[in-house]
């Protein structure tokens, strides 16, 4: 615990939204056993508006719906990912929607797409990535009969994005895909497969 104060306490940045992702230890510190090992309440994911919990190994678990899971392999595998993401959130970008068994990965064959970005790549996310593409593979709900992950593709130029659209298919063979209609990057209700285009480019930093 004092390992993480002294690295990560008052740590705050914004991501998606006006919240702040906060970490540090508040009050009266203490460690909790849980499923996956002893646990530390020490991040408020703004965006989710929800807290993460670390793993005395570095781990993060998020618990949705009374559910678990683990989602970072460490902290700054965390902060990676995001600060991947808000580099490449104001490009064109799509959005697809995939289901796995519960707490199963997708199968990934990665050729056709950027190279993975290992530092920015989880349990619960994927980065690849390069100057001119992104793609993120990321488990948003894991409750109920089935999990449901989302595939975003970047890309520079809007006219790029049906060929990493196709090739993100093919990395993800077999893959159960289902429509996914809403855009949190953007937070706005889309078609299936509609582009985002924001008018503006900005930067997060972290």
């Amino acid at each position: 615990m004092i390992r993480f104060e002294e690295r990560y306490g008052g740590l705050c940045y914004q991501l998606l939204s006006t919240n702040g992702m906060e970490h540090g230890l508040d009050g009266d510190a203490s460690v909790i056993r849980s499923d996956d090992g002893w646990i530390v309440a020490s991040i408020i994911d703004g965006d989710q508006t929800w807290p993460v919990n670390v793993l005395l190994d570095g781990r993060t678990v998020m618990t949705l719906a009374g559910r678990p899971r683990i989602i970072n392999s460490s902290l700054d595998q965390r902060l990676a990912s995001h600060a991947q993401l808000a580099r490449v959130r104001r490009r064109p970008h799509v959005a697809l929607g995939l289901v796995t068994p519960p707490g199963q990965e997708p199968a990934i064959d990665g050729t056709g797409l950027p190279a993975i970005d290992a530092a920015a790549t989880g349990p619960a996310d994927r980065w690849w990535g390069d100057d001119e593409a992104a793609v993120h593979l990321e488990a948003c709900k894991w409750w109920g009969s089935e999990d449901f992950w989302v595939v975003r593709c970047f890309t520079h130029r809007a006219e790029d994005l049906p060929a990493l659209v196709e090739a993100s298919r093919r990395a993800l063979p077999g893959a159960a895909w289902r429509d996914e209609k809403w855009c949190t990057l953007c937070s706005q209700a889309r078609r299936p497969e509609q582009p985002c285009l924001p008018e503006t480019d900005s930067t997060t930093h972290i």
